[in-house]
């Protein structure tokens, strides 16, 4: 998965507008991001479903997309209230 690095913004399109996410890990078997009140999720490459194929609609977030991400994100514990 040379596409994604650790650090990254990607975002993705929803019915509600871009989703946007910071990559936190990145092995050949999983990619792990973070949203922007810190929320951890996995995407794991399964024997039905590659990576390649649960990442396809995924591209770089734009400039304003990760400033966007930036200025929400509260890390954990801060936003437990």
């Amino acid at each position: 998965m040379g596409q994604f690095t650790e650090g990254q913004y990607v975002s993705w399109d929803t019915w509600d507008g871009p989703t946007t996410v910071q990559i936190t890990a990145v092995d050949r078997f999983h990619i792990t991001y973070r949203s922007e009140d810190d929320h951890r999720e996995t995407v794991d490459e399964t024997v039905f479903r590659s990576l390649a194929e649960q990442t396809a609609n995924w591209r770089p977030a734009t400039e304003a997309e990760a400033a966007a991400f930036t200025a929400r994100f509260r890390p954990a514990p801060e936003n437990w209230n």
